[in-house]
């Protein structure tokens, strides 16, 4: 499933996939997981504060980091290099939780 871009941007959130890397698993956990909300607009994220402090990459084809940025305090946007163009996979990771999805930039 990919995050189209366009003019106008999107009205709805990337719709993420999540990964946990965690080792063991508490079979209580405290809370559920919350996804993020982001939204793809052109060559920039724009997201809500849940994800302060997590990493942002951007994957090629063939899983080669082309780009990654940390979310500081209060960000609410990235922009990625506009020289960037293709199909990216996404993946936002925060501590031991990797969402992702495939974007086309």
């Amino acid at each position: 499933m990919f995050a189209q871009t366009g003019n106008g941007g999107n009205d709805s959130p990337i719709p993420f996939k999540v990964i946990n890397t965690g080792g063991q698993h508490d079979p209580f956990p405290k809370s559920p997981i919350q996804i993020p909300e982001v939204y793809l607009n052109g060559d920039t994220l724009t997201f809500d504060n849940t994800i302060e402090g997590c990493e942002v990459r951007l994957l090629d084809a063939n899983e080669n980091v082309i780009f990654t940025d940390s979310i500081e305090e209060n960000q609410m946007d990235l922009t990625f290099p506009s020289s960037l163009s293709g199909t990216y996979e996404l993946q936002i990771i925060c501590g031991s939780i990797t969402f992702y999805c495939y974007i086309e930039l």
